[in-house]
């Protein structure tokens, strides 16, 4: 497979991630503020249901970074390697938690113990949210579409 289309793959599968991530916490959080049983449970099957559209991108993200990072030794590259070991984790771990808080909502569970599970999905999710937005920040500075800081030119 051409690189061109491999960097096309990466940053379309970036896309749908961090639009996909992006929805599920702006959505849970506005479901959470304004603490209306339906919208929560209409929000929490959303997500349920939008899951396999995460599941299928995040592979395609990380198996095209991997090929996209070769056999580079660019502390960028390695950064970047390193921050997508512990998004996959987080990943796990929110997908496990929407499933939890899923099956809470519709059964008609929505109390503190939900409430406290979702604030720590929502860490999680912000948490995810910043990695990726770290990794956009340094595939950016590895095309070249965003100066690296070097000791010469910061002045």
């Amino acid at each position: 497979m051409k690189r061109k289309t491999i960097v096309k793959a990466h940053i379309i599968a970036t896309s749908i991630a961090v639009l996909t991530i992006g929805c599920f916490f702006s959505f849970s959080l506005i479901a959470e503020i304004i603490g209306n049983q339906e919208f929560i449970k209409q929000v929490k099957t959303g997500i349920l249901y939008c899951l396999p559209v995460l599941l299928f991108a995040m592979p395609i993200l990380g198996i095209t970074g991997k090929k996209l990072a070769g056999k580079s030794q660019s502390p960028i590259v390695a950064t970047k390697m390193k921050r997508m070991k512990f998004v996959a984790f987080n990943g796990i771990i929110l997908i496990s938690l929407a499933i939890y808080l899923y099956f809470r909502a519709i059964n008609n569970n929505i109390d503190s113990t939900f409430l406290y599970v979702q604030i720590i999905e929502l860490l999680f999710g912000a948490i995810n949210l910043t990695l990726i937005g770290l990794n956009i920040k340094a595939g950016m500075k590895l095309s070249g579409r965003i100066k690296i800081n070097t000791a010469h030119n910061m002045v």
